[in-house]
This record gives structure tokens, sequence and C-alpha cells, in this order.
């Protein structure tokens, strides 16, 4: 059903009209455009097939460490609503791709509590990490939410610190090794970094009525999740409470790594959807079940709304 439901939110991109161009792109980015291109059929159909991997993902990770006090499907059905809520997000973006990784890092970085044997978890929890900024620079603040759950699901540990931050530049290191080689470090310095960098540069975003009820449909959705801080902490263990405060600490570092990035774009919303959804998910939980069908299916005709409507207009 995660199949249909991807499909109905972003049916509208293989008739968009209107033409969308990457931004914040890394050099893997780079890499895979060359084969299959930013647009186009097979994009399309490559960034549905990941979406549903990350709903996957995400229901693995909230189920896994019982995040809700109920078993279900929600988190990975508001995950893919967050990857569908604008026009900007329906299409192959180094977020989007980014946030594959960026997953598993998560994934990885829960499984060390109360674990004496995670030297592994760690250190791939930061491998991952480095890959998913390998493709969207921003994810290189993310090490941030890395830091974070060490210290809140270990007692700080000089060792552990430096395993996540070697993993975390481990993929840097080979890559530029291997441009290196090629003799194109320049090359992969100006595309991974230096055109990538930049302070308060919002130059792409044109403020229009759209652009309002995008930052709106955000800025409710976070107020929402922040409120609601109790529900999702509310009859759960130690574990459970401290894995929730890390999801909190993906907020954050979205937030911290927006200025920094050149020519920022709306895409740089998606890397909120993990938290978001798995939130979102909770929320829905919680709700009385005709209340809750009413108010999803506002929020699809919300989406569906914002794809069509600007092209009669």
């Amino acid at each position: 059903m995660l199949i249909v439901y991807i499909l109905l939110l972003r049916f509208a991109v293989f008739i968009a009209p209107f033409q969308w161009e990457p931004s914040g792109h890394g050099v893997l980015c780079d890499l895979l455009y060359g084969w299959v291109g930013s647009q186009g059929f097979s994009a399309h159909i490559i960034a549905m097939i990941l979406l549903m991997a990350q709903g996957y993902m995400v229901n693995v990770i909230a189920i896994n460490n019982r995040l809700s006090n109920e078993i279900n499907l929600l988190p990975g059905l508001f995950y893919v609503w967050c990857c569908c809520a604008i026009p900007d997000f329906l299409y192959l973006s180094p977020v989007l791709l980014g946030n594959t990784f960026f997953l598993i890092a998560i994934h990885e970085i829960f499984q060390i509590y109360k674990n004496p044997a995670c030297a592994d978890k760690i250190f791939n929890a930061g491998l991952w990490l480095g890959v998913a900024s390998l493709f969207y620079f921003p994810f290189v603040f993310f090490l941030l939410v890395l830091v974070a759950g060490l210290s809140i699901l270990r007692a700080f540990n000089l060792q552990e610190f430096l395993m996540v931050v070697i993993g975390m530049f481990m993929p840097y290191f080979i890559t530029g090794f291997l441009f290196f080689w090629f003799n194109k470090y320049d090359y992969f310095y100006e595309n991974q970094i230096s055109r990538n960098f930049d302070f308060f540069n919002f130059n792409q975003i044109t403020f229009t009525w759209d652009t309002w009820v995008k930052l709106a449909i955000f800025m409710v959705a976070m107020l929402f999740v922040l409120f609601n801080n109790n529900l999702y902490l509310a009859k759960k263990n130690i574990q459970v409470q401290k894995k929730v405060n890390i999801l909190y600490w993906v907020l954050i570092a979205a937030g911290i790594s927006l200025p920094f990035q050149a020519n920022a774009t709306f895409e740089h919303f998606l890397l909120l959807a993990p938290t978001l959804g798995i939130f979102l998910g909770l929320s829905f939980t919680s709700i009385k079940a005709q209340w809750a069908e009413a108010i999803h299916f506002l929020m699809v005709v919300l989406v569906l709304a914002l794809q069509f409507v600007p092209w009669q207009l």
C-alpha cells in the first residue's frame, strides 16, 4: 500500500510543466546524475524506489526501538507524506538521496544503548553520515546528531567520539584520494565543498504566495511536534525517551546547517522529514480513528492542491 500512496502523491511529477534543477549536490550526486539525469522517467522511478525503501527503514526504526506504544506503519506513511509535502520534493534530489544513508546512520547509533561491543556501530554511523554528505553537503552538520546520540545513550568517551568522527571523514578521504589519483582533486574540492558552503545565501528562493504556504506547512508541523513532546515521552522507558531526544537533535542540526548552505532552496526542509515523519506517526496513533482519517485526508488534499493549483494561475 505504501507504493500506491507514493504514486498518489508523486504522479504529478510525470506531467509537471515546470523544470527543476538540483541544488547543493555533492560529487556522488553528480556521478549519479551523469548516469540517469536529474529528471526524466528513470530518475523519477529511482526517486520512488528510494522513498519506498526509506519509508520501510523509518518503520523499522520506529518499531525496533519501540518509539510508539502501538506497532503500526504510520511513521513510514507520514515520512512519505513529508517527502511529498511540496512540489520541490518530487524529484531525485540530493537531500532525498542523502536521507537514505542518514537513516542507516540513525539505525546504527540507536543500537549502541547498553551495548558493550558496539565500536562497529559507532564507526558505521559516522561512515554512513559521511556518504550522505557526499550527496548533500549539509549532512556534515548532522555529526552533531551522532555526537549528541553518543552523549545521550552512553557516558562520554573520547575514543568513541573519535570513532564517529573518523568514520564521518573516511568517505571524504577515500573519495578525495580517488580524485587526486586521477588528477581531479580540484574538481572534488570545488564541487563538494567550495560551491556548497556560503553564509545566508537564499538567492534561489522567490517569495510568492505559494512560498509562504510552503513555509507555513513546515512551521506548523514543527510547532506541532514541539508542543507534543510530552506525548512522545509518555509511558516510555528511559531508553525510548533518550532516542526521542536524539530525534529532536535532527531538527536542531537541520536549522544550524541552513545558514551555511550556498543557494539554499526548499529542498533543505527534507532534512526534517525523518523526525517529522516519525513524530507525526506517533501523534496520529493517539488520535481517534475517525479524526485521524479526516485530518490525513485534508493533508493529502493540501499536497495535491499545491502540485496542481499553481498550473492554473
